[in-house]
């Protein structure tokens, strides 16, 4: 296939069939009365997919037989895909939004408009309509204001009501484990104290406690390091000195610990006067162990060895090391080990409970992680450093879901992962009133906003966004089952006010709990304008005779 080049007005025309036929496709998910999309499977044998999700519909579509459409989807394609990946919803709402300001953009550049201008009025106005946004967000509050966000994300008001009390508890960086259930029904509790998912290297270690598979060590003394424990004649003085010290148990955390090593913990004749319990250091990488390790020993008051310094379990039991050139004096220091009111391990995890009275250290230390957090711009970092803050500020809770459909059950714990993500950005951003009265609210700024007399570019974009503005809340509408003369209605309401479209009645959408994420709000809009306004100001498609082939956005 020939390399190809496509001019005006054929390449506008070209982009514009693609971006209609994947907001078509994305429009239908929008409201709290969504319809779904099929999707099928490779297999033929697999049922197809039912998605309500406009970034994960989008991302199903590719290749499109016709290759200048295919440009066009491709390119809201991407801006969905990023969109959903940075705030897990806001998709619909961002496509309805593109297609309204791309179409009428058209119209305005064929009538003789200028595509630079107009993207630059675009994104003026655009700055108008989120500082509007910004004005109308307030913070969210309340177990029931909660759980009534949470329905409005994952439409399941058992999983919301769950949530809610959840968040209510454990507020923004507070841990969420969400496991598969035991039972048919969904239940919550909480943990004390902070936990980590690795557990005892052998289950035998487990054994002799109150519960089957679960050992619990009150007054448990703990040594940290991402050590490799090879020899059991190194663990020797390490339990004389704790023993001499009057301690009676042992969270021993490593790296790797040697099939010898282990028989030697589990060869323990009176378990009873001292108890020695092996977990793997946590995380998968070296800057994750360390991350880690410097966690649990701000909480713990524990020096941790590490590899790289040359340290050895000699250095905790302060015996200096043999190698030359180091440092006999760090190495003789009884504080090495820490100090925990309780220890709990299990199969897959364990946990600390803190007993330090100075907590400044460990105020300090958690200054230190939010101001990473402000500053991270890489989402697995974040998302890192939000673990790690949770872990810290000791919120824990434990959502088990249950389901008599395996399938079922994995895609209720699938959305409420989701939801999830929505309520920490709630509480941290705050919230608007949904159903698109947020969007639609703005208009008002913009019509009192000055520009340029006599720019027809100006009043151009102006009339694109009032537009493009109404075009959420019209798919809501139109979704469930009204016409444009339920818009009518709101003509004269206080601001606030919206249709809910379950009932068809006019109400103060925060009371009645139709809930948008500010955050989510501000980026479907801002996401929209400026690819959109991008889009505007393509002039040419170029083909390449053989393009890489990728399904990544």
């Amino acid at each position: 296939m020939a390399p190809r080049l496509v001019f005006q007005p054929d390449a506008s025309l070209s982009l514009q069939r693609g971006i209609n036929l994947i907001v078509d496709a994305v429009r239908p998910t929008l409201g709290p009365i969504p319809r779904t999309v099929a999707v099928s499977q490779a297999l033929e044998d697999k049922p197809p997919d039912l998605l309500d999700k406009g970034g994960l519909i989008a991302r199903r579509i590719s290749d499109l037989p016709d290759r200048d459409a295919d440009m066009g989807a491709m390119l809201l394609r991407q801006m969905l895909w990023q969109l959903y990946e940075d705030c897990g919803d806001g998709t619909a709402t961002a496509a309805v939004i593109f297609q309204s300001i791309y179409n009428d953009g058209l119209k305005v550049i064929a009538a003789g408009g200028n595509a630079m201008r107009l993207r630059q009025y675009l994104g003026e106005f655009l700055d108008i309509a989120l500082a509007s946004l910004a004005e109308m967000t307030s913070p969210i509050c309340g177990q029931q204001q909660l759980a009534q966000l949470a329905e409005c994300v994952c439409g399941d008001r058992e999983l919301a009501e769950h949530l809610g009390e959840i968040f209510d508890f454990i507020g923004e960086h507070g841990q969420l484990d969400v496991r598969r259930g035991h039972t048919r029904a969904m239940a919550h509790d909480y943990m004390k104290g902070m936990y980590w998912r690795r557990g005892a290297v052998s289950r035998a270690m487990l054994r002799g406690g109150k519960e089957s598979d679960r050992i619990v060590m009150n007054d448990c003394a703990i040594l940290l390091s991402d050590l490799d424990a090879d020899d059991p004649e190194a663990l020797l003085p390490v339990i004389t000195t704790l023993m001499r010290a009057g301690a009676k148990a042992l969270l021993l955390v490593g790296d790797k610990f040697s099939e010898t090593v282990i028989n030697f913990i589990l060869n323990n004749k009176e378990p009873d006067k001292f108890r020695l319990v092996a977990v793997k250091t946590p995380g998968s990488t070296d800057d994750e162990r360390r991350a880690h390790l410097s966690d649990m020993a701000v909480i713990t008051g524990a020096i941790p060895l590490f590899k790289a310094a040359g340290d050895t379990l000699a250095s905790a039991a302060g015996r200096p090391k043999d190698s030359p050139g180091n440092d006999p004096t760090r190495h003789a220091r009884p504080s090495f080990f820490g100090q925990a009111k309780q220890v709990w391990v299990e199969r897959t995890m364990f946990g600390l409970v803190s007993d330090r009275e100075d907590q400044g250290e460990l105020t300090e230390h958690l200054a230190d992680l939010l101001e990473l957090l402000e500053y991270a711009e890489d989402k697995d970092g974040e998302t890192f450093l939000r673990e790690r803050i949770g872990k810290i500020l000791g919120g824990v809770a434990i959502l088990r879901i249950g389901d008599a459909v395996p399938t079922r059950m994995d895609s209720r714990i699938a959305i409420a992962k989701e939801t999830a993500k929505s309520l920490r950005r709630a509480i941290r951003d705050g919230i608007l009133p949904g159903g698109g009265i947020a969007l639609l609210a703005c208009r008002d700024a913009l019509n009192s906003a000055p520009f340029p007399t006599g720019d027809s570019e100006a009043r151009a974009a102006q009339r694109i966004l009032l537009k493009a503005l109404e075009a959420p809340i019209r798919a809501i509408c139109r979704n469930a089952g009204y016409d444009g003369a339920k818009l009518a209605e709101l003509e004269g309401q206080p601001c606030g006010y919206g249709i809910d479209v379950r009932s068809g009645a006019i109400v103060d959408m925060l009371e009645a709990g139709i809930i948008d994420v500010a955050s989510v709000t501000e980026a479907a809009l801002r996401s929209a304008v400026t690819s959109a306004a991008l889009a505007l100001t393509i002039d040419v498609l170029l083909h390449h005779a053989q393009p890489e082939e990728t399904y990544t956005p």
